[in-house]
């Protein structure tokens, strides 16, 4: 791999739970560009609406971590393919049953994730990337009838009206992401980078989450509004809320150019 450093992992990284480094938290906003439809169980949208859009107990509409996180891991890994980097593949993660069996070449030897389960967890090891459900600022959606075609015929399948409930372009649903431990292989911020680079790729050319995205939906965009930094040393500083980084400032720019530079070099370290 070339530059002669060490780029296994440490037991520190692995045992990512074990000890406290810092803690990075991000909090952004998803913007919908276009009408946004996520449904699930438990929705309490208007009863007469055969596809309600999901919301929290508030009844407010709410795009799950887990429907976040997802479109997210599943993009990076895309896009670390495309750079030659040797990845997984949900759900054959790292170190699950399936994977080992697929490498027995790995069992007994040091633990290593690929660098898309080092950010988003895999078999035995906990996700060091944290999303929580983004929320609703407001309780508005809209209703829009649909029509299931017949593929042979090309005409409406009898029976095939529907009422689609969406959240309307133009809504804001504002959550946060927590990293943990952010240093990777040695380079600090390394893994923070990670996922903000995934979040400008996102944004440039792919941004759509939910239902229906060939029908129109679902195209929305991530504005990180702040990143907060915790560490050890400021908790014992009494500094909890530790250093705090908001977008449009100098500072912000230094320290998300710094965590981009440390994932790069990963990357570029990683490739085959």
């Amino acid at each position: 791999m070339g530059s002669g450093e060490d780029w296994s992992a440490t037991e520190e990284e692995i045992l990512m739970f074990s000890t406290f480094e810092n803690r990075a938290i991000v909090s952004w906003d998803i913007v919908t560009r276009s009408d946004l439809h996520i449904g699930g169980r438990g929705s309490s949208g208007p009863s007469d609406v055969d596809l309600p859009v999901l919301r929290n107990n508030n009844d407010y509409p709410v795009i799950p971590g887990s429907s976040i996180k997802g479109v997210l891991r599943t993009e990076l890994e895309r896009l670390l393919r495309g750079c030659s980097v040797d990845v997984c593949t949900i759900p054959d993660v790292c170190y699950s049953s399936r994977w080992l069996s697929d490498n027995p070449e790995r069992k007994g030897k040091e633990v290593d994730p690929c660098l898309v389960c080092q950010i988003f967890g895999s078999g035995g090891n906990s996700s060091p990337v944290r999303v929580r459900d983004a929320t609703a600022a407001g309780k508005m959606t809209v209703v829009r009838d649909g029509v299931a075609i017949d593929r042979k015929t090309r005409k409406a399948a009898k029976g095939s009206k529907y009422d689609l409930e969406a959240v309307p372009k133009g809504t804001v649903f504002s959550g946060k992401v927590t990293v943990e431990n952010c240093t990777l292989y040695g380079k600090e911020y390394a893994r923070l980078g990670g996922l903000l680079s995934l979040v400008e790729f996102f944004n440039a050319c792919a941004g759509t989450m939910g239902h229906s995205v060939s029908r129109g939906y679902g195209e929305v965009e991530i504005n990180i509004k702040d990143i907060s930094v915790i560490s050890a040393e400021d908790y014992l500083n009494g500094k909890c809320s530790g250093t705090v980084y908001e977008n449009g400032t100098t500072e912000y720019d230094e320290f998300v150019s710094l965590a981009l530079d440390a994932w790069r070099a990963c990357v570029s370290v990683k490739k085959e």
